[in-house]
Order: structure tokens, then sequence, then C-alpha cells
């Protein structure tokens, strides 16, 4: 299932990265790494044949945002990290939605995925009924009426206990070995700002991260690969015939735009 920023994103290639500030660089890799998640959701679902009820789309999105925030509450410096970089994905789904805004044409309401902009108070609600009071201030910065935001505390314990759930059905037990191997693989990319982004990630370890936390939780029952590489559109990919999670170069360029149109689209409000 392909998972893509809006396409006026990466209208124009990215030959010269303007240099990458902190924010630019929790921006691109909280959007990232969000995506990395829910692909890998779709990789648990389909692989373990775990039932959902509603679209899968809005479930790995659920699945995604819940394991950010439950894998890393044990240690404070990564539950900042994930909470920051959770509220920029959230951050990506509106801007990708208020530029797809300016096009004309038919809005794709037949899409599996839900609508940016739905994607986007998902997951806000999901931040806000985690930590209310770390969060107090969001639902009114995001326009969320009250009528919601007082439901999203009730939004995310049924989240957190489908998580949970899920990992006593099909997680790794005590003392079972880790699962399968998940091999990464990273290609050249084509453009100075993907590099430098990419840089980043492999600063971060954001691959090898991830991997190593599902293999200790899920065992899949054959190994597969996480692939970077360039694709020709800005997106990414759980591939089953393949067995590999395709991640593309060309959503590093897109979210790398994207971020520069944040202080844009806030003048614009």
């Amino acid at each position: 299932m392909w998972l893509a920023v809006s396409a006026t994103a990466a209208e124009t290639p990215v030959y010269r990265a303007r240099g990458l500030d902190a924010s630019t660089v929790d921006f691109v890799l909280g959007n990232f790494e969000f995506v990395l998640l829910h692909e890998l959701a779709h990789v648990v679902i389909g692989e373990l044949k775990v039932p959902v009820l509603g679209p899968e789309e809005d479930a790995a999105d659920f699945l995604a945002a819940t394991a950010l925030l439950n894998t890393t509450r044990g240690d404070p410096v990564s539950y900042r990290r994930a909470n920051t970089w959770l509220l920029a994905a959230a951050e990506g789904l509106r801007l990708s939605w208020a530029e797809g805004e300016t096009r004309t044409g038919e809005l794709p309401y037949w899409n599996s995925h839900s609508l940016n902009i739905q994607r986007f108070y998902s997951i806000a609600c999901l931040l806000y009924g985690n930590d209310p009071d770390a969060f107090a201030d969001l639902p009114a910065e995001v326009g969320m009426p009250a009528a919601r935001a007082d439901g999203c505390e009730a939004e995310w314990q049924k989240a957190d206990r489908s998580f949970r759930w899920l990992l006593d059905n099909f997680g790794r037990k005590p003392g079972q070995p880790a699962g399968p191997e998940i091999r990464i693989f990273y290609a050249a990319p084509k453009t100075l700002a993907a590099g430098e982004l990419l840089r980043e990630i492999q600063r971060d370890g954001m691959l090898e991260r991830v991997a190593g936390a599902m293999r200790e939780r899920i065992i899949l029952p054959r190994e597969i690969s996480l692939r970077m590489r360039s694709c020709g559109r800005p997106e990414a990919a759980w591939q089953p015939e393949q067995r590999e999670l395709v991640l593309c170069f060309e959503l590093l360029d897109a979210l790398y735009q994207l971020s520069g149109r944040r202080d844009t689209n806030a003048n614009r409000s």
C-alpha cells in the first residue's frame, strides 16, 4: 500500500539544501518515522492476519501513533522526542491538506486513506488524550471543538487497549527468541537535500532502532527488508511479494519542501 505526501510538495526537484536547522530535522524525521511505523503496521496486519474492523489505513495510523508513544514511555528523553515528532507528523498532514486545497480538481474522497485533515485531527486527539495536562492547549490551538476534545482521553484509552491486545495476542512471549532478521539497505540519494536528511536518519539510527524494537515485540513469520532508494515519486510502501518495505528518497525531498512551507502557511492563517 503506497503512502505519499501531497504531490504538490514534490513538483520541483530539490537540488540544493538550505542547511538543516533543528526544526527542519524534527519536522522531516518526525514525519518519516510516522510513515515508517504506518507501513510496518501494514506489515504486521498482513503477515500475522490481525483482524481489523474498519479501514486498515486508519488502523495503521492509530497503531503507528500508539506504538511511538508507548514504546518510548519508559525513557523521558525518547518520550519527549516521540511527542515532538508525532506533533510534526500531524503538522505534516495538516500542511499537505492545505497544499491540496490550493489546487483545483476533485478531492480524493474515494481514497482508502482518510483525508489528511481528518488524520491530522485524529493524531492531535491521541496526543491530547494520552497526556491532557501536557497538551492542555492543543485542542484550542488546532481548532478542535470541545465536543471532540472531551472524548480524546477515551479515544486514547481505546487505542492503547487495542495496542496492548495486539501485543498480548500476536506479540513475542517471554523466553521466545527475537523475530526474524529485518535487513536494512541504503542506496545513494540523487539530491543534496535527501542526502543530508539521510545522514540525519542514519545518525539517529531510526531504521535500525525501529527494526530492533519490532523484533523484540513481534515475531513475523519470515524475514523482511527495509530499503531506502529512489522511486520516481514521494512515497513509501510495503511490497509483500518482495517482502520489502520501500522508503523513497523523493519522500524526503517532498517533506523537506513541505517543511519550508510551514512559515508561509502560518502567515496565511
